[in-house]
């Protein structure tokens, strides 16, 4: 006679009221001491990365007490900068408490998103309208006005966004790419992108067969922004050439330099040869909220989709982007393809939309909760208000920059980026010598604990880059970065 199994999940939910405490004494324990300790602490010594790399599998389970044992001592004392207000090297920033809470539960509840009425895709479908209303993609009256899906971050988002526009110009020409494919007799679409934009959109370019040798890097002005004009001769010239144009990819603060796009004249454009328009603002996507930069994303309303990552400025933990398609029926067109042990969700006005039938994935994870919960603990008020403040930070430290002797920005501080250098007093270093001088600056920043502001390139001088998210930044954070600036390029 075999022996019963008797899994130890069942024990662990038995006991799982001690567990989670002890596991909240951890949680609560990191948050309490991040602030004090270095920055960046995310490389563990080298003995203990080569333990975690070695792990044998056990024979027999360890029990949950040993598991938490590890975690504490293995892997949590080893935390990203990102989780430092200190830290200025990303645009992803520490999670906000609440949105931890939200994500444990929702891994507690293990609500898939691939079908059924169940609570958390309601609760999706406000977080969209929410989404809509916080980044300005709204209909001309103002209401929010298409659908949003939350997939894992900004190259998922952009991916999916770019797939419908695929779609939506091959329909506009008469055919059909998902019955086709890229197989068909059909002049090569092409898609258009600004020199700047992140290097998500050509690696889409590539995973859609489109390719790129198709996509077209447009010439930007002297604020890092993409030229109409060039943007315009380039679709001119592929329509003479037999092409079809079929998308343009804008940016609403570009990774490198926070550049934001002209959306109203890049939008006339797209309108005037008939182009899907989209924009990749998993960094800026909000920043309209700030009345410096509303009129510069005004056109938000004119685009098709938009790329927005809550795990950015709306400190979500990761994983967490967001697409929002205005054309709800024409998403569901590109995706919808339902088994036999789903029923499909109707696509009727009104009605809830299954996140499964508009995105390629069919079972994933929900990313509502946490997100909701991290706005809802703002209200747009709070939302609007931490956005100003980090713009605030950045200014703040642009005009430190501008009025100092030994500093000099190399681009203009836009959306909560700040590109910059020290040059000596009187120095007659060469271009190869400062970036040397800056590139050991960010270094020593870095392994001094203090700070973390890693380097970037702005017309190809290596660059101090400074990106304020994170919710405790204040203005005295740029005094303390200039200060550890000047203090390690001595």
């Amino acid at each position: 006679m075999s022996k019963t199994f008797k899994s130890p999940h069942v024990d662990d939910r038995r006991d799982f009221a001690k567990l989670v405490e002890r596991t909240s004494k951890a949680m609560v324990k990191h948050l309490t001491e991040r602030p004090s300790q270095p920055v960046d602490c995310s490389n563990p010594p080298d003995h203990i990365g080569d333990e975690l790399a070695n792990l044998t599998l056990p024979a027999d389970g360890m029990a949950a007490d040993d598991i938490l044992a590890f975690f504490e001592d293995k892997l949590m004392p080893w935390s990203m900068p990102t989780n430092h207000k200190h830290s200025y090297g990303w645009v992803n920033t520490s999670p906000a408490p609440i949105s931890i809470l939200g994500d444990s539960l929702a891994k507690t509840l293990n609500n898939g998103q691939d079908g059924y009425d169940h609570s958390t895709v309601f609760l999706m479908h406000s977080l969209g309208r929410w989404l809509m209303e916080l980044s300005g993609f709204v209909a001309s009256d103002g209401t929010p006005d298409g659908m949003a899906i939350l997939l894992g971050g900004g190259s998922a988002a952009n991916l999916n966004g770019l797939t419908v526009a695929r779609y939506w110009a091959a329909k506009r020409d008469g055919w059909s790419i998902r019955e086709e494919g890229l197989q068909g007799n059909h002049p090569a679409m092409t898609y258009y992108t600004s020199a700047e934009a992140h290097s998500s959109v050509q690696r889409c370019v590539e995973q859609m067969g489109i390719g790129a040798k198709y996509l077209r890097k447009i010439d930007t002005d002297d604020n890092f922004r993409m030229r109409p004009d060039a943007l315009r001769e380039a679709i001119e010239a592929d329509l003479a050439a037999g092409l079809r144009p079929a998308c343009v990819v804008a940016s609403v603060g570009s990774t490198n330099v926070g550049a934001i796009d002209p959306l109203d004249d890049i939008a006339d454009v797209c309108d005037a040869f008939d182009v899907w328009l989209h924009v990749d603002g998993a960094y800026g996507g909000i920043v309209g909220l700030d009345p410096a930069y509303t009129e510069m994303t005004s056109g938000m309303s004119r685009v098709n989709s938009l790329t927005l990552d809550p795990h950015k400025w709306l400190q979500v933990p990761v994983d967490c982007g967001a697409v929002l398609v205005r054309d709800r029926q024409l998403n569901h067109e590109n995706y919808t393809l339902v088994p036999d042990y789903l029923r499909a969700a109707s696509t009727e006005e009104g009605s809830i939309p299954w996140p499964c039938e508009h995105m390629f994935e069919l079972t994933f994870g929900d990313r509502a909760m946490k997100t909701w919960a991290a706005i809802a603990r703002m209200g747009r008020g709070g939302v609007r208000d931490m956005v100003v403040n980090c713009n605030n930070v950045a200014r703040r430290l642009g005009a430190i920059i501008e009025g100092a002797d030994d500093l000099e920005l190399l681009a203009p501080v836009s959306v909560s980026t700040v590109n910059f250098r020290y040059v000596p007093v009187g120095s007659s270093l060469s271009a190869e010598e400062l970036d040397t001088l800056n590139q050991r600056i960010s270094d020593r920043i870095v392994e001094s604990g203090e700070g973390h502001v890693p380097t970037t390139k702005v017309n190809g001088a290596v660059s101090i880059r400074a990106c304020v998210l994170h919710y405790e930044n204040s203005e005295d954070d740029a005094d303390h970065l200039i200060e550890l600036v000047r203090k390690f390029a001595t």
